[in-house]
Formats: C-alpha cells, structure tokens, sequence
C-alpha cells in the first residue's frame, strides 16, 4: 500500500496542531486504507493525559486523510 507523503503528514500535523495541541508531541501509527479507488490514510494518536481528579486517562485521536492530506474525518475517543 502507499505511504502518506510528506504533505500528507504535515497537513495532518498542522490539524492535530490546531485542534489538539495536547497531542502535538505524539508520534502517531498509520494505516492505509482502499476506499472506492482511493487511497486514505490513517493517522492514530494516543498519550496518557491526567484528569481532573488527578488520575491519567488515555485520550485517542484518530484522523482519516486523503492522499493529499485533505482530513476527512475526526474521531476522539471521551
């Protein structure tokens, strides 16, 4: 399967940047999907983020991109 391209992952980045700053430093899994003939990507984020109380809880963000980095979808685990 193809690998994102570098303006893929920056992309990503840049959205994870804006939206998710607690996640800028994390180094995500990809996966590659077929979808109707296209490629898409799948950038997953995880980290252990502390909670209100005290405790640590870990937060997934999951973020499905074209080939050209264009996100389509956004999915955060509570």
């Amino acid at each position: 399967m193809a690998r994102p391209s570098k303006e893929c992952k920056r992309r990503v980045q840049e959205h994870i940047r804006q939206h998710f700053p607690d996640m800028t430093d994390v180094k995500p899994t990809v996966s590659c999907l077929k979808s109707g003939g296209q490629t898409r990507h799948r950038f997953t984020f995880r980290k252990a983020l502390p909670s209100s109380d005290g405790e640590k809880y870990k937060q997934i963000v999951h973020v499905t991109a074209d080939q050209d980095g264009k996100v389509l979808k956004v999915a955060v685990s509570r």
